[in-house]
Formats: C-alpha cells, sequence, structure tokens
C-alpha cells in the first residue's frame, strides 16, 4: 500500500530539506520512496513555464487556474498514478493545496481553486504537512538560497515579505479547514529538530 503524503508551506519554511530528511530515511529503512516537484514533469512543467513567460505572473483568472489544474491533472495520470500499488510512498514537495494559495489573487478564493484541482482528478495526499516560519525568516532564507541555481531551472517569482505573510495566512486558514493538514513552525528549530516532529506526525 503506497502511502501519499504532501510538504506544504512559504517558501523558505523547509519544505525541500524535509522531504529530502524523509527519502533518506526510507531509503535507509528499504522503503520504496519518490519525493516529488511537479515543476520538473510534463506537461505541468511547461505550462508553469509558459505563464511565467506570459508576463502575466500576478493574473489568475479561471481560465489560468483551469488551465495549470488540467495540467496538473494529466501529469499525476501520466506519471504518479501508475506508481500508487508499487511504492512504500509517494512525497509531494508542493502539491495542488499551493495553487489555491498562490493563485488566490486573482478573481477565485483559496477554497475555489482548490476544488477546480480536485474536480479534474488529481491526487489527493493522505496526509501533510504546512512549515511556517515568519516572513522575515523566510524572506531571508530566500535570499540566501536565490544565490544558488534553482534546482528546477525553472523561473521564479520574487516575492515581498507582505507578500509573505499574506500566503502565510491562508496557510493558516487552510491549515483550519483541512484536518489532514498539520502545522509546524520552523522559525525557532534546526532541521533536525523539525524532522523529529515530521517522523512523529507521520509516524516514519
Amino acid at each position: 500500500m503506497t502511502r501519499v503524503l504532501c510538504l506544504e508551506g512559504i517558501t523558505g519554511a523547509g519544505k525541500t530539506t524535509q522531504a529530502e530528511k524523509i527519502n533518506s530515511l526510507n531509503t535507509s529503512k528499504r522503503k520504496s520512496c519518490l519525493v516529488i516537484n511537479e515543476k520538473t514533469y510534463e506537461p505541468f512543467r511547461s505550462v508553469i513555464i509558459n505563464w511565467h513567460n506570459s508576463g502575466a505572473n500576478q493574473n489568475f483568472r479561471r481560465e489560468v487556474v483551469e488551465s495549470i489544474a488540467r495540467a496538473r491533472a494529466e501529469t499525476h495520470a501520466r506519471h504518479f498514478f501508475p506508481l500508487i500499488g508499487k511504492l512504500d510512498y509517494l512525497v509531494f514537495d508542493r502539491s495542488f493545496y499551493t495553487s489555491g494559495i498562490y493563485q488566490a489573487d486573482g478573481e477565485l478564493s483559496m477554497e475555489e481553486i482548490i476544488q477546480i484541482n480536485l474536480q479534474n482528478g488529481v491526487i489527493v495526499p493522505e496526509e501533510g504537512l504546512i512549515f511556517l516560519c515568519s516572513p522575515e525568516i523566510a524572506r531571508q532564507r530566500i535570499d540566501q538560497r536565490r544565490v544558488k541555481q534553482s534546482q528546477y531551472n525553472l523561473p521564479s517569482i520574487h516575492e515581498s515579505v507582505d507578500e509573505i505573510k499574506k500566503r502565510r495566512e491562508l496557510y493558516l486558514r487552510l491549515a483550519e479547514t483541512r484536518p489532514e493538514l498539520y502545522l509546524i513552525d520552523t522559525s525557532e528549530k534546526n532541521e533536525e529538530e523539525v524532522f523529529e516532529e515530521v517522523r512523529r506526525k507521520f509516524k516514519l
């Protein structure tokens, strides 16, 4: 049986680091695990790149949201649904919840965007963690990371502290409405302390 997990949260809160630790732990236990960043798979990758290149970075009209959701669903159908039952773990480093947070700048609410993704047939994680930290800490971590080349070789959006604050509030609202999602504040914890909480919550 495949456990499907997701890691969510504001940029800079430590999602990818924890995803790598989950993968390493499972490997040490001889458990099969795939950490998924949807932006590295087609057709989701191309749709996101085209959206970035269109210059409409903050323009999330319904048709744009639906186009991204369709590409995500096709990506899931092509690459990830066939792995269910074959691997021990699928771990999403960001999932459709991210679209609910980041695309809510347009004409649709967070919940409407999430529902559009669900209606298109995406994989729904059984459990998830939302990583948060203070917007100021997140901004510092983002700046430190930007000096390195992006591991995904994709364009990125520059987020101001105010934008991070807004998305942090949306994640807090999301946690209130989604019992499968659990909050972890990484502001005053080192990576190992956070991972201990991850292990406990996911029972790894």
